[in-house]
């Protein structure tokens, strides 16, 4: 199993967000911290974080100069992510049938039992597991219901939950990736996540709550 981290210099929504300390400890190393004596690889365009990483157990490399540049681009449109794991892949991976994870560091709380718990659902049939969040309550998608008969009042407890990606990581082999060009395959499983280890830091309120913890 290898885990695969991407960690930006510079966020937009969350100034010097995985910079700033939370418990006395810049965000970006919570998981680096929990992911201690696994195999772990890190692409950073930051030359602090590259520096700080340099003599740890963790592989960190630079990142291309063109998936900065693609990052940039606002005719490109999407994140370079894809371009960026299958560069990993070519590099530092030989085995297609690798277990590969890519947590990101915007979710502190995550815990390496869970996701090697989740990774077991690998051996059942799954091609990749996706962490996410599963919201019990009344849904809606361009003013449409999503879970529920608009036409009667249901209770709460018996609504089909919804299901959604909290990003807080993927998991999937090389081969997978290789097939479909992306982390999640044909046969993906939604692992979900429970509060704390849900709770992706985007913006100041997620911030704030993450201090609370």
């Amino acid at each position: 199993m290898k885990f695969f981290v991407i960690i930006k210099e510079k966020s937009e929504r969350l100034p010097n967000k995985n910079f700033l300390l939370l418990k006395n400890m810049p965000l970006y190393n919570h998981l680096l911290a929990e992911l201690n004596g696994q195999e772990v690889y890190v692409d950073t365009d930051s030359q602090e974080i590259y520096d700080n990483l340099t003599n740890s157990d963790v592989t960190c490399y630079k990142r291309d100069q063109r998936f900065v540049e693609l990052e940039n681009d606002r005719n490109f449109g999407v994140s370079p992510v894809l371009l960026m794991v299958e560069n990993f892949l070519d590099t530092y991976v030989e085995d297609d049938n690798e277990i590969i994870v890519t947590p990101h560091v915007t979710s502190p709380f995550i815990k390496l039992s869970t996701i090697l718990d989740a990774s077991k659902m690998l051996e059942h049939g799954y091609d990749s597991v996706q962490a996410c969040t599963e919201l019990q309550e009344f849904t809606y998608f361009r003013g449409k219901p999503v879970n529920f008969n608009h036409d009667v009042v249901q209770k709460t407890q018996d609504l089909e939950p919804v299901i959604m990606g909290n990003g807080a990581f993927f998991i999937f082999t090389k081969k997978t990736f290789k097939k479909y060009k992306n982390r999640t395959g044909e046969n993906p499983y939604f692992y979900p996540l429970t509060f704390p280890e849900s709770l992706e830091i985007d913006n100041k309120g997620d911030w704030e709550l993450a201090t609370r913890v």
